[in-house]
């Protein structure tokens, strides 16, 4: 039996169209197969300004909004705000995950009034290479590095022209 992997598309509030909800879907699973993750599932959430930089700020400390934020359940993002701030936020307890979800990779943020200001193209292709993006963080990629941020950008045209076979 073949592994699939599933993702959730949320929009909260921002009317997106259906032909680029199925493309964005296309992204983020192309981002697992050219990465090799098989049986997962992870959610996309199409917002706005304030909700990402309330996010922003709260999980990063930083009081601005940006174009894409990933909440990975396996690898801890950076923060970049006060420590002590964090003092009463958080408990320490675990999450658990229903038994019907065996592997929950995390959930993508992206601020769609973004990608339309910094996009320089068509805005469904900043849109996908944003959901690329996102997934490659969820899997820990970064780009704090320059080496690191050229491997990102190899994957993300890979992922983009593996998505675009797909559509």
């Amino acid at each position: 039996m073949e592994e699939k992997s599933v993702i959730h598309i949320f929009s909260d509030g921002i009317t997106v169209e259906a032909r680029d909800l199925q493309y964005i879907k296309s992204v983020a699973l192309s981002a697992l197969d050219v990465c090799d993750i098989r049986d997962t599932e992870g959610s996309i959430v199409i917002t706005d300004d304030d909700t990402v930089k309330a996010l922003n700020r709260d999980y990063r400390g930083i009081n601005e909004t940006t174009d894409v934020l990933s909440f990975s359940n396996d690898h801890e993002g950076k923060y970049y705000g006060d420590p002590s701030s964090l003092q009463d936020r958080f408990t320490g307890e675990q999450f658990v995950l229903p038994d019907t979800i065996t592997s929950q990779l995390g959930e993508v943020v992206i601020s769609l009034a973004q990608i339309k200001r910094q996009s320089v193209g068509p805005v469904i292709d900043e849109l996908g290479r944003i959901v690329a993006h996102g997934f490659l963080h969820l899997l820990g990629y970064d780009h704090e590095k320059e080496a690191d941020k050229i491997v990102m950008q190899q994957l993300e045209s890979r992922i983009m022209k593996r998505a675009k076979q797909i559509v």
